[in-house]
């Protein structure tokens, strides 16, 4: 039993060991960036070196990247494939209806099929939420951001009219546009923070996954195709 604890022990330790700080860091400091101070602090002293740094995010690893993006690829490929192929069928009917008429054969022309939308595989691999969710943080901080101009010049009516007792405020209390300066400004911040936390993901995500599809189809290619196509 004492074994079994030890080596439960020793695995957790290593599970943490591979963990970013980013991953290992609650809802808190996930939001506010605190897992980032021990690294500012440490580059405040000294050179950072890449093991200050630390692992990537598991989210950010090429292996996550193109699992989630294998699959759906593949999906992606096959159902090209089959609607090609439906658009094929109906394109030579049409030609064959149309034959003997130069005109209609011209206007139909040749049969080009449509590639596979990778952008749709990145999209759903990625998480469609995701994107609309950092969108959606974006556009509820450019909002807030009239809120200041708003109690500024709450504030100034306040003042032009010498405070009176029964003032009646535009947007709050004038102690209550005081500690509206302060907080939404930091809401704003923190909401467009956040919103760049998850772009920048995604930014990362789309390389790192059309790069290793592009990996796993240089290693498919025969001799003959590498050929056809420069290798820049």
């Amino acid at each position: 039993d004492d074994q079994d604890k030890e080596d439960k022990e020793d695995d957790d330790n290593e599970d943490q060991r591979v963990l970013s700080p980013e991953d290992q860091a609650n809802c808190l400091s996930s939001w506010l960036l605190l897992y980032l101070t021990p690294l500012l602090k440490l580059g405040a002293t000294k050179i950072l070196e890449p093991s200050d740094v630390g692992p990537v995010s598991q989210f950010d690893r090429a292996t996550i990247c193109h699992d989630a993006v294998q699959s759906l690829w593949i999906k992606e490929v096959a159902r090209s494939k089959e609607a090609n192929r439906k658009a094929q069928e109906l394109h030579e009917a049409k030609l064959a209806k149309a034959s003997g008429n130069p005109k209609k054969l011209a206007k139909l022309g040749k049969f080009t099929p449509t590639p596979p939308n990778l952008t749709m595989v990145l999209w759903n691999g990625f998480g469609y939420w995701r994107v609309w969710y950092a969108i959606a943080l974006y556009i509820i901080s450019a909002l807030l951001q009239f809120l200041p101009v708003l109690i500024l010049n709450d504030l100034v009516r306040y003042f032009e009219t010498g405070a009176p007792p029964d003032f009646n405020a535009l947007i709050f209390h004038p102690w209550g546009d005081v500690v509206g300066l302060f907080v939404f400004p930091f809401l704003v911040s923190l909401l467009q923070t956040r919103s760049q936390v998850i772009l920048n993901h995604c930014a990362i995500f789309i390389r790192t996954a059309v790069s290793t599809l592009l990996f796993s189809k240089a290693l498919t290619i025969s001799a003959s195709g590498r050929a056809q196509t420069s290798t820049g």
